[in-house]
């Protein structure tokens, strides 16, 4: 990326820091996705960005065999940033952010993690004889959050000790899109919580510390920790950290909790959203569990 390009990209960053309308692990995303974009079409001062360098940006991704989920995040990212830098007046606003194609997203079906399952995996976690005792209630303490809460990983590992409300059970984030909202507590998740605090050594504000608790706990870290779990846990699904996320939206609407309810859970702006993700898997299990495991509905075959 062009020093001028890196410029202006960076003072982005710094003014979402100083107003806290993106999360760290935002801004790392940000500037990843700024990076790969630049690398691909080329060192286009940004200014001059055309409609066809979006284009020509997602043809040579799918050449590459590049999933549509990730040209899309990416091309949501530039689109913020020269949002931003357009209403600054950084930079024209010849560019009609509107007009930018993106690639059609497949819907896939959510994976999500059975109640036996979950137990599965927390206990391979809490049973771990070669990690020590702080990463392995760090682990848990972020687990039970996730899985309460509906956390993103990036918004639960963003959070600071701080803003931890006791009194109310909640935690006020900075979500996905900039919007604020609020993770809601129960007992046992903060029991988690103050179990892993009350191991660590150092007094750094973030609630997920790296080892030695002098930086935050690193997405990539975090990920390579899971999966090692996943596989001691012998669970044959694909599981990732987000879908912990999956799993509480998932199990809240097979308990009857309202798509209303979830939705304020999950910090979807639109209902729609959250009926799109959720309500085929819900249909489905109620499908086989209501009419497929009932002999008496398949009299009529001889």
């Amino acid at each position: 990326m062009s020093p001028h390009n890196q410029q202006l990209i960076e003072e982005v960053f710094r003014k979402a820091r100083i107003t806290e309308t993106l999360a760290d692990s935002s801004i790392y995303k940000y500037r990843d996705s700024a990076k790969h974009f630049f690398s691909t079409v080329g060192d286009i001062n940004i200014e001059k960005l055309a409609l066809k360098n979006f284009d020509d940006f997602i043809l040579k991704m799918k050449d590459k065999g590049t999933t549509s989920k990730r040209i899309c995040d990416i091309i949501s990212a530039m689109k913020r940033i020269i949002s931003d830098l357009q209403i600054r007046g950084l930079v024209s606003r010849n560019l009609d952010l509107n007009l930018i194609d993106k690639p059609k997203m497949k819907h896939k079906q959510m994976e999500y993690l059975t109640e036996e399952e979950i137990k599965q995996l927390s206990g391979v976690i809490i049973n771990d004889k070669e990690d020590k005792k702080m990463n392995k209630t760090r682990m848990l303490a972020l687990f039970y959050l996730m899985l309460q809460t509906g956390a993103r990983i990036g918004e639960a590992l963003s959070i600071n000790i701080s803003v931890i409300d006791r009194r109310n059970m909640e935690i006020k984030i900075i979500g996905k899109g900039d919007k604020p909202r609020a993770l809601f507590l129960r007992k046992g998740t903060l029991h988690w919580i103050d179990k892993y605090l009350t191991e660590r050594k150092d007094k750094n504000d973030f609630l997920f510390a790296a080892q030695g608790g002098n930086s935050r706990w690193a997405q990539t870290d975090v990920g390579r920790c899971f999966r090692r779990y996943v596989k001691l846990s012998g669970i044959n699904k694909r599981i990732v950290l987000h879908t912990l996320r999956h799993t509480c939206a998932t199990q809240l609407a097979l308990k009857g909790v309202p798509f209303n309810k979830i939705q304020r859970i999950l910090g979807h702006s639109r209902l729609d959203t959250t009926v799109k993700y959720y309500i085929g898997t819900i249909e489905d299990k109620q499908i086989k569990e209501d009419i497929i495991m009932k002999d008496e509905y398949f009299n009529f075959i001889p």
